[in-house]
């Protein structure tokens, strides 16, 4: 078995990007193990709407990133008391590993570790009922990656708060996260750090696979992960773009009153939107809800057309606030 070393990288989108890239240009033979620590992040599935996984208001209060996974399965909180390990597979003739035979090597360390851990159906794994492990797998072309994610000392409170579903979305085709409760691992072993369940877990999948020898990545593997971090992971197109259909509830409270729009995105574009407004509310609005239509739901190109109608109907004045209501001008993705 190898061991990638990841250089102690804590950049979400640069961490998912070498994932990537190692998988593309495995050929088989040894596993490849690595370990990373991420700072404060939300990760979503691959089919994962991240307005209904992530709530967004403390997503920026606590600085926080979104990043979409290659991989399926529900949204995860990272920050720097998560340790994260990924194991990369070739099938040969057998077939694929599964989930549960994958994350048994960290099963054992667990254990090892003098924590009553198990495996449950769903291939997490719990601590005194507590869910302190996550898995994802994504199979192409012959290989396995098998990933995931090991609360050691992490800040639940933020994780349940970037985590709590978001009423904003009341209609969606992706698929949802199974929420559980979960535990560090410093609430059984409070002497614990991240580099001990590190050293423990290198010596449990050493005993599983066979002895591990630790290997560099290539200076073109950190140069295509660089590339592929910033045209894929930090864009728009894949963290937003890539979502399935979803509905879309924007309230604000405006210089007119209360006002409400409810949008149909697909795909990332604004395929139909229903404006509740009161009395008294500019008439353009109507006029720009019909503009909108068929338009990426970018805040660059929502305030665009918001400031080109606005300014043909003599509302300029008012082109931002109605542009924030209608989009945040956060860009949570980057």
């Amino acid at each position: 078995m190898l061991l990638i070393d990841t250089q102690s990288v804590r950049d979400p989108a640069m961490n998912l990007a070498l994932e990537e890239v190692l998988m593309r240009r495995f050929q088989g033979g040894e596993p490849l193990l690595f370990f990373y620590v991420n700072d404060p992040a939300v990760v979503i599935g691959r089919n994962q709407v991240p307005y209904v996984e992530a709530n967004l208001q403390h997503v920026m209060r606590w600085r926080a990133t979104v990043v979409r996974r290659m991989s399926g399965g529900g949204a995860v909180y990272h920050d720097p008391g998560n340790l994260n390990f990924g194991l990369l597979q070739g099938r040969g003739g057998d077939p694929f590993p599964s989930p549960g035979d994958a994350v048994r090597p960290v099963l054992n360390s667990l254990k090892a570790l003098g924590l009553p851990a198990q495996l449950n159906a769903r291939h997490d794994i719990l601590v005194d009922g507590m869910k302190v492990t996550g898995t994802a797998q994504y199979r192409a072309q012959r290989k396995c990656l098998t990933h995931g994610t090991l609360l050691v000392s992490a800040d639940l409170d933020r994780l349940q708060q970037v985590l709590a579903s978001d009423s904003d979305v009341p209609v969606c085709r992706g698929r949802g996260s199974v929420r559980s409760p979960v535990g560090n691992l410093i609430r059984y072993r409070p002497d614990l750090t991240i580099a001990a369940v590190r050293t423990a877990l290198i010596q449990s999948f050493a005993a599983y696979h066979g002895r591990v020898t630790p290997v560099v990545p290539d200076p073109a593997d950190w140069s295509a992960a660089r590339e592929l971090a910033q045209s894929k992971y930090r864009s728009w197109e894949w963290t937003v773009g890539r979502a399935p259909e979803f509905q879309l509830r924007r309230q604000a409270r405006l210089p007119w009153g209360r006002s409400e729009a409810l949008m149909q995105i697909r795909h990332g574009r604004v395929t139909q939107i229903a404006l509740t407004l009161p009395l008294g509310a500019p008439a353009f609005l109507v006029q720009l809800a019909d503009h909108l239509e068929g338009r990426r739901y970018h805040p660059d190109v929502v305030a665009r057309a918001v400031q080109a109608v606005g300014l043909a109907q003599g509302m300029a004045e008012i082109s931002g606030q109605v542009a924030d209501w209608l989009c945040s001008p956060h860009r949570w993705w980057q």
